[in-house]
């Protein structure tokens, strides 16, 4: 979650990051391999979108997310 501008600008650049590495992924492993290209891409796509969206809240781009309600597990005997 961003909180600052400081952390908007840190979060912006571990984007940047991330999505160069991913691009490098793209270029080095994609043309030779795409299955590993696939499983070495997943979890850098999953952060990536989790960035975009912690910067789009925190710029106004999207409202807030609401917090997730506690979900009531009935207890059997």
């Amino acid at each position: 979650m961003i909180y600052t501008e400081e952390g908007l600008q840190e979060t912006q650049e571990m984007l940047t990051e991330m999505e160069q590495a991913l691009n490098r992924l793209r270029r080095e492993i994609k043309p030779f391999n795409e299955q590993q290209y696939s499983i070495m891409a997943q979890g850098l796509v999953s952060q990536i979108r989790q960035m975009r969206d912690e910067v789009d809240e925190y710029i106004g781009l999207v409202p807030p997310s609401e917090p997730v309600p506690e979900v009531q597990v009935p207890a059997y005997a």
